[in-house]
């Protein structure tokens, strides 16, 4: 009796390990279809579908056209988690006016693992070229992650970022309050971010803004830093213990 209540528990503990290597999986790619997601994981392709076929079916993952990504449940979970509840309350009405000044996707990000998640987000025409959602991990290099470094003593460059292009640029976030970065792919898109600060100065997010056209980067980076300095002083104000 003892060896098939361990036999069991061991099986349990593999079935959850192959669950969250999938999830892992997914929050790193974002979006994938069962041989990338099977390849990403390290699971046999018939063991990644049917643990992908169980998550879906208690909202863990979405399936759409034979490719999957993060489900409704497992972004709820992520917001319950008390400081991004918070964060995501004290950026809210800074986001919607942040949108609705500049027509620019927006969002609040904070970091995950370390690499910058999207916590809550309002979409725009930048969403062609990066889902302003929750639970989407922004790209290595991104302005928001520049913030990040910019607020700590040292910080390594992120793949792909040459030390010297890295340093360049935590210097002038520090300078500036912001930080910029322009992508370039189907649809040109410049993303500017500014720091979310607790009452003691410390920065713990990101507010960001992402416009298509250049013409108008100044006029969001202006709207950027005043929603970030709303978004400071909304938390500043809301209970540590705040709760949904």
């Amino acid at each position: 009796m003892p060896r098939h209540t361990t036999s069991k528990a061991s099986a349990g503990r593999g079935v959850l390990e192959g669950a969250f290597l999938l999830l892992e999986e997914l929050a790193r790619v974002d979006e994938a279809g069962l041989t990338e997601l099977a390849a990403g994981a390290g699971l046999p392709k018939a063991t990644a579908h049917r643990l992908l076929e169980q998550l879906a079916a208690v909202g863990g993952v979405e399936r759409r056209a034979g490719r999957y990504r993060m489900g409704a449940t497992m972004v709820r979970l992520g917001h319950s988690w008390t400081p991004h509840r918070r964060l995501g309350q004290a950026a809210s009405l800074p986001l919607r006016h942040l949108a609705a000044s500049t027509g620019a996707a927006v969002a609040v990000a904070a970091p995950v693992r370390g690499r910058m998640m999207i916590l809550k987000g309002l979409p725009g025409a930048a969403d062609a070229v990066l889902p302003h959602r929750p639970g989407v991990f922004l790209p290595p290099g991104n302005a928001a992650e520049v913030v990040m470094a910019a607020a700590q003593p040292a910080a390594e460059p992120p793949p792909g970022q040459a030390a010297s292009r890295w340093t360049e640029r935590l210097r002038a976030a520090r300078e500036h309050g912001t930080a910029v970065h322009r992508w370039e792919g189907d649809m040109v898109i410049s993303c500017v971010a500014a720091p979310v600060r607790t009452r003691t100065g410390k920065v713990v997010a990101v507010i960001g803004a992402a416009v298509h056209d250049s013409r108008r980067l100044a006029a969001a980076t202006a709207a950027t830093r005043q929603a970030a300095r709303l978004a400071s002083a909304n938390l500043a104000r809301l209970p540590h213990t705040a709760r949904s």
